[in-house]
């Protein structure tokens, strides 16, 4: 039951005592809540019972150590181990979880919120030079090597960093957008090192309905159209294909 310990005996009975195989012991001994025992905590929740909460973030937690197996194979963060990658999903189940109740979902939302998150990590915050979020996605973030190793950069290195005008045009207009057409817009369109999201993906992972994400969208390429030009908008935003 969570809360409980592995005793000694079901310790001795593990051939691998590293904090991910203790992890996933103690995962599996939590019991899947119903769909019935779902809604009921869900709206236990909402009156401010701890308890209810406590169960439905444990529930979670076998969809997150699959969702953070599959992200850390993906990715292969270079600087951190699988438990990492999980204590962000961890992390983001206790901060969404006030908002996830304002949902018509509330588990889908924690669920998708807590998966984002694993990937966002894995992407910005693994490297020892960590990329900052707030700025556009760029393959050529600086890497840590000795200066012997490393030697001196060539003209042509130079010159591969320096910013395309046009596209820190695109970012900065972007950036001005509000926060729901900006991600939208930049989901959907993959825009800054983003995976592609379909409309109708995005409308269930924010419980939306999908005209009202259509609207979004249109917004956000309306505003950025008076902002530069509709040749520049054409020429910039286009589908990427999936990985």
């Amino acid at each position: 039951m969570p809360g409980e310990m592995l005793t000694t005996d079901e310790l001795d009975q593990l051939d691998d005592l590293s904090s991910p195989a203790l992890y996933r012991a103690e995962v599996k001994r939590i019991p899947y809540l119903t769909r019935d025992e779902t809604a009921a905590c869900i709206e236990a929740a909402r009156t401010g019972s701890i308890d209810a909460r406590n169960k439905l973030i444990c529930d979670c937690l076998h969809y997150t150590l699959y969702k953070a197996d599959v992200t850390y194979r993906d990715r292969q963060p270079p600087h951190s181990d699988i438990m990492d990658v999980v204590g962000q999903a961890h992390v983001t189940l206790l901060e969404a979880f006030p908002r996830a109740l304002l949902a018509e979902k509330p588990i889908k939302y924690l669920l998708s919120m807590a998966a984002l998150e694993m990937r966002l990590y894995c992407t910005y915050d693994d490297p020892l030079i960590p990329r900052p979020r707030t700025r556009p996605f760029s393959r050529s973030h600086p890497q840590t090597v000795s200066m012997e190793a490393a030697g001196e950069p060539e003209a042509a290195e130079v010159e591969e960093h320096i910013p395309n005008e046009e596209y820190q045009l695109v970012y900065d207009a972007v950036q001005q957008l509000t926060e729901q057409r900006r991600e939208i817009i930049t989901a959907v369109y993959g825009l800054f090192g983003h995976s592609v999201t379909s409309i109708e993906e995005i409308a269930e992972q924010r419980q939306l309905k999908l005209a009202t994400v259509k609207n979004y969208l249109w917004r956000a390429k309306t505003a950025l159209a008076r902002k530069l030009g509709p040749v520049v908008l054409e020429q910039r935003l286009h589908p990427h294909p999936r990985p």
